[in-house]
């Protein structure tokens, strides 16, 4: 199957979307009660029980919407903490990366972490919450979260163009991975992926077809590095992994 769709939405496609997000939105409230009842556990323990969300949604994903996924590179992981870069295109990677790429935490808005249910969950995973209306302070509670995070063992997953582009669009990076990498020390691992097509940004609808993620060698910020330079290093390593798929 094809990767690049014309998005024709079909009865199928409208019947499959639908019970898949009925079944994922029905699960919420039992990993809420799970991460409630196994509150003695540590913070990586809980966080791989309420990810396996994720391994659920892939599972549906394969056998329901007739979507598959394939890892290349999947050797340039490693296995102290790192930043994943990866662009980002769809919901898809969001919840499918847990499957398979090291236990990692999101950046993400604090207004999330106060929704019913889907809020109250999202916060037992230990995201880095910021409240983005403080520029400045958001990047103090950035850096001083990470710190955190990667003395629990954890990666950090970062989207540098900071927002859900379309396939094909190319939008700047911003610094902030950069700058992170730079203050934590720490390595950042770049990610392509064409899951765009498969669940379009703004789209309810799961289409059918292959996710190809393409991992390259980690990067290592070196003593001549600043965050331009490092973010153009970033950006090359993305952007050379998805000419290899074709996406650019």
């Amino acid at each position: 199957m094809s990767n690049k769709k014309n998005n024709q939405v079909t009865l199928g496609i409208k019947i499959r979307s639908t019970i898949t997000w009925i079944v994922l939105v029905g699960l919420i409230p039992l990993y809420n009660l799970a991460g409630v009842l196994l509150f003695f556990l540590s913070r990586k323990a809980k966080h791989r029980m309420l990810t396996s969300w994720g391994n659920v949604f892939t599972f549906l994903g394969k056998h329901w919407c007739n979507v598959d996924y394939e890892v290349i590179g999947i050797e340039h992981l490693i296995k102290e903490p790192a930043i994943l870069a990866s662009n980002h295109q769809s919901t898809w990677e969001t919840m499918a990366f847990n499957v398979f790429l090291p236990q990692h935490v999101w950046i993400l808005k604090r207004e999330l972490i106060y929704l019913p249910f889907f809020g109250w969950a999202l916060r037992m995973v230990s995201p880095i919450a910021i409240n983005r209306s403080d520029r400045v302070a958001s990047v103090q509670q950035i850096l001083s979260q990470s710190k955190e995070r990667v003395k629990d063992g954890f990666s950090i997953m970062v989207f540098p163009e900071g927002t859900r582009v379309a396939p094909g669009v190319d939008q700047p990076y911003k610094t902030g991975v950069a700058r992170m990498a730079l203050q934590l020390n720490i390595p950042i691992v770049p990610i392509a992926h064409n899951a765009g097509h498969i669940m379009p940004r703004r789209s309810f609808w799961i289409y059918p077809g292959k996710v190809t993620i393409r991992i390259g060698k980690p990067i290592y910020p070196s003593k001549d590095d600043n965050a331009e330079s490092l973010t153009e290093k970033v950006k090359s390593a993305i952007t050379k992994e998805l000419k290899i798929m074709g996406e650019v």
